[in-house]
């Protein structure tokens, strides 16, 4: 494809993308969502499965390269491109970096828990350096691709939680060349048993894990 209609899917894909998160937050979900397209036919669209499947690993990239290597009967993605509407997490950018994705696009970027912003696994040169039979060269990256409009959308899906993440600089629209924040917390030992911490214990297991993840145990 030339430049034009390669940036032509690339959009349509991405509001695609901001469709398929917004279905995700209507049904309960969190607002999160991931496609897989090969030679640009649409594999799998996933959301985040968290609050459904009580699982914390099932984000919507860790559930799109589940789906997709099920349905190609292969764990090489290699002529695959990844869209999601929030920069991956570090986890899921392992799992995509160990499935060979080649091309990774997200919009919203993650200061706080980024897997190309903060922890650098998307780009890392040295997994596949230093392990060049599990993982290929780092993917082609295109951050806060059309972020304007991935923040807008995950407000208008989730206000509530879109003030959330926004208050505590968790996302962040435009250019990621400036980051890393300067982290004021870096370095700081935690404190552990507190009465702070005690109270943050207890809305966590009784407010947000019962109420966004699909209940306590």
């Amino acid at each position: 494809m030339d430049d034009l209609t390669t940036l032509a899917r690339d959009e349509q894909m991405m509001r695609r993308c901001f469709d398929v998160a917004a279905h995700s937050a209507r049904d309960g979900g969190y607002p999160f969502a991931a496609i897989v397209t090969k030679k640009g036919r649409t594999i799998v669209e996933a959301t985040n499965r968290v609050s459904q499947e009580r699982d914390v690993t099932r984000h919507a990239e860790a559930v799109a390269l589940t789906e997709a290597q099920r349905t190609l009967a292969c764990t090489s993605l290699d002529d695959c491109t990844l869209y999601a509407n929030v920069e991956p997490c570090a986890l899921c950018s392992y799992a995509i970096r160990e499935a060979r994705i080649p091309k990774v696009v997200y919009g919203l970027s993650s200061p706080v828990m980024g897997g190309h912003s903060r922890w650098d696994i998307l780009g890392d040169q040295l997994l596949s350096s230093k392990m060049p039979e599990v993982f290929a060269p780092p993917p082609e990256i295109i951050a806060n691709f059309l972020s304007d409009e991935a923040d807008s959308a995950f407000r208008r899906a989730a206000p509530m939680a879109w003030a959330y993440v926004r208050s505590r600089g968790c996302f962040r629209c435009g250019d990621a060349l400036d980051w890393p924040w300067p982290d004021p917390e870096r370095g700081r030992k935690p404190r552990r048993g507190g009465a702070s911490e005690k109270a943050m214990r207890f809305l966590r297991l009784q407010l947000f894990d019962r109420f966004g993840r699909g209940g306590a145990r």
